[in-house]
């Protein structure tokens, strides 16, 4: 097993920012930032890579798909300098620039999260999945029932309570509840275990497998 070097440290310097999210704490704590957090966290990102080449949904990462700790505040109303969690994700094309359903890693004080597949698209994205899901409803519901099996299930955080403009006429649809969806994703929160027992590169692969359906249906929608 790759050491992988989180342990109760990580959390605590999380916890720590959390409490003093300014510029002179963080300072003080970046280097440990770098051996404790941000390198083994893009550690991870590339043993996943690894294991994931050969998958039928191939989708990589290293240090260079992570998000930044600091925030961009130029826009928001929270003018905290840096985020409280460490972030990156797995793409089909390895770069971050690139949102074309992925995989999505996140690092907090709690444990963190996993999610995979296309978050928060554009109209005319939308337009393509749910079009795929009117026309094809079987090759959906293999999604949904091979999701299933892999214990997973869409999330129905992001959607709609009424039907999406041009739509209307199906209402009635069997899968109507999944046509008001804006984001179709898969998530699960990490326990802290995850990481301090070595275990979170095994649990992204099996995630990533998990969610091959769902990726294969919404990048057919979109090549269609």
């Amino acid at each position: 097993m790759t050491e992988l070097n989180f342990t109760r440290k990580s959390f605590d310097l999380l916890e720590g920012l959390a409490a003093n999210n300014e510029k002179s704490w963080y300072d003080e704590h970046r280097d440990q930032f770098e051996v404790y957090l941000r390198e083994p966290f893009g550690k991870v990102l590339e043993l996943a890579s690894d294991r994931l080449s050969e998958a039928p949904i191939a989708l990589s990462g290293s240090s260079r798909t992570m998000f930044r700790q600091n925030r961009d505040v130029r826009f928001s109303k929270d003018k905290s300098p840096y985020s409280t969690h460490v972030s990156g994700v797995l793409t089909p094309s390895g770069t971050k620039a690139e949102k074309d359903g992925l995989l999505y890693l996140q690092l907090d004080c709690s444990g963190g999260l996993i999610a995979c597949g296309f978050y928060k698209l554009k109209a005319a994205e939308l337009g393509t999945i749910r079009d795929k899901i009117i026309e094809n409803p079987e090759a959906f519901s293999r999604v949904l029932h091979e999701l299933k099996d892999a214990g997973l299930s869409l999330s129905d955080e992001d959607k709609l309570t009424s039907m999406p403009r041009g739509y209307e006429a199906h209402h009635q649809h069997d899968y109507v509840e999944f046509l008001k969806l804006k984001s179709f994703i898969v998530q699960t929160p990490l326990p802290k275990s995850a990481w301090l027992e070595g275990d979170i590169v095994n649990r992204i692969v099996d995630y990533a497998k998990g969610c091959a359906s769902l990726l294969k249906f919404g990048r057919a929608s979109t090549d269609d």
